[in-house]
């Protein structure tokens, strides 16, 4: 399984399997790219695929984010990942984060090589606006960004701490317990919680239960999606090319009139509602998921 080594010298893990047309896999936040596998191993004889693990995931889990904006971050390795296997007329498939990262990968010049796109549960503006209320969390942005704040606040004088799992107990307990609150909302996945709360007792499991424990990290991410910077909106449409996108229509992180508006300028298109999902329409419906994953690849 190759790294790719990346324009700070750091090396990628990117996870190749298949043969024939190339298709490159963007996953979510807290995600790694052997999930991918049960949904991509019926395609693997005429479809080779391509799927990094972001920078602090899976088998890149020790690389470091290198800059404050995490979207540039992400969306300059995937244009290094395609200069490097020279990728060319791919399919591009992102999910949640990873679809953010496709978006913002818009703006390169190698979005120009992509021949087609499925985009998965994600705003193309993630911070609200004056006249935009569909970003994360919707209506109740304001209430998710709070406990992203008392996160911030909490692990704020350990600086000198690297881990979740390192932190003294009572500030581990407490900073698990606002961490599983956070991705119970986002999610709708009520077990999370108490995965999370069961792991402050035990450290030693915190990596394999918290795929997202560098302090440094959390601090990252949560800081760049309560910025709002990145609206995509203006963008969209500037590459005409065959888009397929996937709603979870329970999702309580991204409304589905927010999302259609890829569908809207980004063409041709097509629309898959996933009636019984959440924001993770490949675990809440992974028949569908499949069989709608062969119809665009196909």
């Amino acid at each position: 399984m190759p790294t790719v080594i990346m324009r700070d010298q750091q090396p990628l893990y990117v996870r190749i399997i298949g043969q024939g047309q190339p298709v490159l896999m963007l996953h979510g936040l807290g995600m790694q790219s052997s999930q991918w596998l049960p949904f991509i191993l019926p395609f693997i004889r005429h479809f080779k695929f391509y799927m990094p693990d972001f920078r602090g995931f899976g088998k890149s889990k020790s690389l470091r984010l290198n800059q404050p904006d995490v979207f540039e971050n992400h969306a300059q390795d995937v244009q290094d990942i395609i200069r490097h296997f020279d990728l060319k007329n791919f399919y591009l498939v992102g999910y949640s984060l990873g679809a953010s990262t496709a978006l913002h990968l818009q703006r390169s010049p190698e979005f120009a090589r992509v021949r087609r796109y499925l985009h998965i549960d994600q705003s193309p503006c993630v911070g609200n606006r004056p006249d935009w209320n569909y970003g994360l969390f919707g209506e109740q942005q304001s209430t998710l960004f709070s406990s992203f704040q008392q996160m911030l606040n909490i692990i704020a004088p350990f600086e000198d701490h690297l881990f979740l799992q390192q932190l003294p107990y009572p500030i581990r307990r407490q900073a698990v317990a606002v961490l599983g609150e956070i991705f119970e909302t986002m999610l709708g996945k009520s077990l999370i919680k108490h995965v999370f709360n069961l792991s402050a007792h035990m450290p030693v499991l915190m990596p394999h239960v918290i795929a997202l424990s560098r302090l440094e990290d959390i601090r990252l991410y949560l800081n760049a999606y309560m910025a709002g910077h990145h609206d995509y909106r203006q963008i969209l449409g500037q590459w005409q090319i065959p888009t397929t996108l996937m709603i979870g229509m329970q999702s309580p992180l991204y409304h589905a009139c927010g999302q259609r508006i890829i569908s809207e300028k980004m063409q041709p298109s097509r629309v898959v509602e996933f009636q019984k999902s959440g924001h993770t329409p490949l675990l809440d419906e992974p028949v569908k998921f499949i069989r709608e994953l062969g119809r665009f690849l196909n």
